[in-house]
């Protein structure tokens, strides 16, 4: 009868070579097998255990390293996910067991610096003898091995030479959204640390508004602009975001509400968050204590802290001048198709193209009538962009939209070609500065030119002055418009651009009216808001009573 061998039996000796053999090969061994301690918030001494949000994260690295490409990885949290914790094992694991390798810590500011450096120290100090390296240095600003040449560096984001000093192949940048100037540090570090596999850089940080570089980095990196990823962690990935249910949920008669539609908006709001994400009762409960005990019973205070998405996270922090709340509403679409429109055989029609100027959400309908509004700029590469927009009038939905650096004669032409595409849809562009002569040219190669209406003796009038004028009494009204539309969910804006300029259009305290925040953009805006009043001054008419069918759409080359 067979016998089952059992494999000899190691001694201690050669246990502990071994592990130092597996660390010194693959030191993320040190993480996931509990080599390291850490200090629980109640002050306790325990072995580091990988929680949800660490597993998920140290997954995705592992994946990174696997590709053969260097890690460049951007990650938004919420509170407490215990997101430094595991990178700043990391970077101890790599650098205690490697030889040569300099890594750096930069937090945004001293007592975090020191707050992870001793985090650093302690991982070390409790480290198991036979796979700790002896320190050769240890101050305020430093941790350094001896004999194998490798050192973790402490430094703060306002020191403008903050990894510049070495060449690094480990970084960790903590809470990078409230750096100073989180673009001049990245020069500094693309110089220091190689382009290599193997090397890493880690930003992590909660949100910090939508007025600052790591948002740009993170929506360029979304765009495919940036060989970096980005790795989003929402509250109810923590495992410990969950709070049993006692007597029921936790009342929201807790939650500061300023009037009744707010609370009926919550309830809405808590049932789709449940819904989308698979949420259980506890989760619901927890969010509920959470918004009264740590947030100071506002909900909006638990967005900012707590994130269910990327969108909610970066709520402005200036005073957004769109309801948060119901701009959160808009879904972002892949537009139907993107490409140019082109005139062939006397006709305009669409044709596909991965590089055109117009991002097509809806094709032109035969019996639909459309609006379209425009904001010219002067074209250069660097300035303000010449926006346009068509709206339908019967949905309210965005159908169209085009945002390029692009000329004013240029525009002009664009901007007939969206309106003979669009059933010869009639076009209000902005006429002041550059806008005059687009609406020359319109007028004279076009003829369907939004003209300013007068109104007299209850009446309405076109008048001689061609396109649309923004000034202080249209302007409020315009905004308004489109804010109210917003507000009680009766448009769908759909396109990326126009949202994201939504959520960087603020009131500006200092100029007593709303724009878009410093070194944002907000020609989509004008040019949406400027359709939506010639929507409102001539509205849709309902046709159906034409007998004669016809194809429904109508100009698609290649559909």
């Amino acid at each position: 009868m067979p016998t089952t061998l059992e494999p000899p039996k190691m001694t201690t000796k050669e246990l502990f070579e071994a592990e130092k053999l597996v660390a010194e090969k693959t030191p993320l061994f040190l993480v996931e097998k509990e080599f390291l301690t850490i200090k629980t918030k109640s002050g306790q001494l325990i072995h580091f255990k990988l929680n949800s949000v660490q597993v998920i994260i140290l997954k995705k690295i592992k994946e990174m390293l696997k590709s053969g490409k260097p890690v460049r990885l951007w990650v938004l949290k919420a509170r407490q996910a215990g997101v430094s914790t595991l990178i700043e094992a990391i970077l101890y694991a790599y650098t205690s067991q490697g030889e040569g390798v300099n890594s750096s810590v930069i937090s945004h500011d001293l007592d975090s610096s020191n707050y992870l450096f001793e985090m650093q120290k302690l991982y070390h100090e409790r480290m198991d003898e036979h796979l700790k390296p002896k320190i050769k240095h240890s101050n305020e600003k430093k941790l350094e091995f001896d004999r194998i040449h490798s050192q973790i560096l402490i430094d703060t984001a306002d020191n403008k030479k903050a990894g510049r000093s070495y060449t690094f192949r480990m970084v960790h940048l903590s809470e990078c959204a409230y750096f100073p100037d989180l673009q001049a540090l990245l020069t500094g570090l693309n110089q220091s640390v190689p382009n290599l596999p193997g090397t890493i850089v880690i930003g992590e940080t909660t949100a910090n508004g939508i007025g600052n570089q790591f948002y740009d980095e993170w929506v360029q990196c979304i765009n495919g602009q940036s060989d970096w990823q980005t790795l989003f962690i929402p509250w109810f990935q923590i495992a410990e975001y969950t709070l049993p249910l006692a007597n029921g949920l936790y009342p929201i008669e807790a939650i500061e509400f300023s009037t009744p539609t707010e609370r009926g908006k919550f309830l809405e709001e808590e049932e789709k968050l449940k819904i989308k994400y698979n949420l259980t009762s506890g989760q619901i409960n927890w969010r509920r204590w959470c918004i009264v005990n740590n947030c100071n019973r506002k909900v909006m205070t638990f967005n900012q802290e707590y994130p269910d998405c990327d969108t909610t996270a970066f709520i402005s922090t200036g005073d957004l001048f769109f309801d948060k709340t119901a701009l959160k509403e808009q879904d972002i679409k892949k537009p139907f198709a993107i490409g140019n429109i082109v005139k062939e055989e006397g006709k305009f029609v669409f044709r596909q193209d991965p590089t055109g100027s117009f991002k097509i959400y809806e094709l032109p309908l035969r019996l639909d009538q459309y609006a379209i509004g425009g904001d010219p700029a002067e074209g250069l590469a660097h300035g303000d962009k010449s926006a346009g927009v068509v709206l339908n009038k019967r949905t309210n939905k965005t159908a169209c939209v085009y945002n390029h650096n692009t000329a004013p004669d240029r525009f002009a032409e664009d901007l007939m070609k969206m309106g003979h595409y669009y059933n010869d849809a009639l076009i209000a562009c902005e006429n002041k500065g550059y806008g005059y002569s687009v609406n020359q040219d319109l007028y004279k190669k076009y003829g369907r030119v939004y003209r300013k209406v007068k109104k007299k003796k209850g009446f309405t009038e076109p008048t001689l002055e061609l396109g649309w004028n923004t000034n202080l009494v249209t302007r409020p009204q315009m905004l308004s418009q489109l804010g109210e539309e917003i507000f009680d969910g009766s448009t769908d804006l759909v396109d990326k651009d126009l949202i994201q300029q939504c959520w960087t259009f603020i009131n500006n305290p200092k100029k007593k009216h709303p724009e878009a925040e410093q070194g944002k953009c907000d020609d989509v805006v004008f040019a949406r808001a400027i359709a939506g009043q010639v929507r409102i001054e001539q509205p849709y008419k309902d046709k159906t009573f034409h007998k004669k069918k016809k194809p429904r759409y109508r100009g698609l080359a290649g559909y």
